[in-house]
């Protein structure tokens, strides 16, 4: 049977100040419409897809713009399952009280603000989804589930008797949220991208900047909460939540390539060479970077075996 972390309340943690004071006059949902026009420039920055870098890739033009084009369909397909399906029903619960910890009433109506901001999401990504299907023709059927939720399911099944499942939920959406990705963070600067998508990605942008906020706040109240045994059991996980934001979705790749055409082999090989063990690690460390500083600050590393596991994935510290 499951145990249930007890209930403690941070006593040095919250002084919390709401990143939402002009959420009325600047959210998405709340001031702008969904974004109408017709894609005619690059659906995605090249040096974001690790596909369109492959030479017999970029030799043909057409090849080379359905890669761009399924990397977005991708992004945006990611974007709604995050949403709707792990980052909301953890947020209701924060809104609602539910979580096994307490915050303030102002942390429960901005967790309030962040559903209502991640249904807008989710609502402007499958409209943006529906013209990028009909502008280059292609298939969403191929696109799969995200890896990030398959990832999630072997952790929740391989801890269901040490951990409750809505609390791995709860450090994965801390987790998500506070992961600022290389697509959010620069997809909106690139000129080469069309001004469509550029919106639209900006727009998405600009709300979970202020999400990031809040569960950065929220994380060390969540890790304090937690009895110093299952700190060491989360500990020991957060390592591998991480793992599946951060590592390449090897399988929606392969998919991909054989939809351009290539044969099994050849995909499988060209995704050995787009992703050489080495750059794929020094990647992965480097998108982690906000995550560990966080759980640094916080005082996650302070348990010998916890920074032990975060090394053992390759997880660095830098220690100062």
């Amino acid at each position: 049977m499951v145990s249930q972390p007890e209930l403690t309340v941070s006593k040095n943690r919250n002084g919390y100040k709401s990143p939402f004071e002009q959420w009325d006059e600047i959210s998405w949902i709340r001031t702008k419409p969904i974004r109408e026009g017709i894609i005619s420039g690059l659906p995605f920055s090249p040096d974001l897809v690790p596909l369109a870098s492959h030479p017999e890739i970029a030799k043909d033009r057409n090849s080379w713009m359905k890669a761009l084009a399924y990397q977005l369909l991708g992004h945006l397909r990611f974007t709604n399952i995050l949403e709707l399906s792990h980052v909301n029903p953890v947020t209701a619960g924060l809104a609602e009280g539910r979580a096994p910890f307490r915050i303030t009433y102002q942390q429960q109506s901005d967790a309030l603000r962040i559903y209502c901001d991640e249904g807008g999401h989710a609502l402007f990504t499958e409209h943006l989804a529906k013209q990028v299907r009909e502008t280059y023709g292609i298939d969403q059927s191929m696109i799969g589930r995200p890896r990030f939720e398959i990832e999630l399911e072997k952790i929740l099944e391989d801890n269901k008797t040490q951990l409750s499942p809505d609390l791995i939920k709860l450090f994965f959406v801390a987790i998500s949220e506070t992961l600022i990705t290389k697509v959010l963070h620069s997809l909106p600067h690139d000129p080469d991208v069309d001004p469509l998508v550029r919106k639209v990605i900006g727009d998405h942008a600009a709300d979970e900047g202020r999400h990031n906020i809040y569960y950065r706040t929220l994380f060390p109240i969540i890790w304090d909460s937690l009895p110093c045994y299952h700190q060491e059991e989360v500990g020991k996980i957060l390592p591998k939540l991480l793992c599946a934001f951060v590592g390449p979705d090897l399988e929606f790749e392969y998919r991909v390539l054989r939809q351009l055409g290539y044969n099994s082999e050849d995909s499988r090989g060209m995704l050995e060479e787009i992703h050489p063990m080495s750059k794929t690690c020094e990647s992965a460390r480097k998108a982690a970077a906000p995550s560990l500083k966080m759980f640094d600050e916080a005082g996650v590393f302070q348990i010998a075996v916890v920074e032990q596991t975060f090394a053992d994935h390759s997880y660095l510290v830098e220690k100062n």
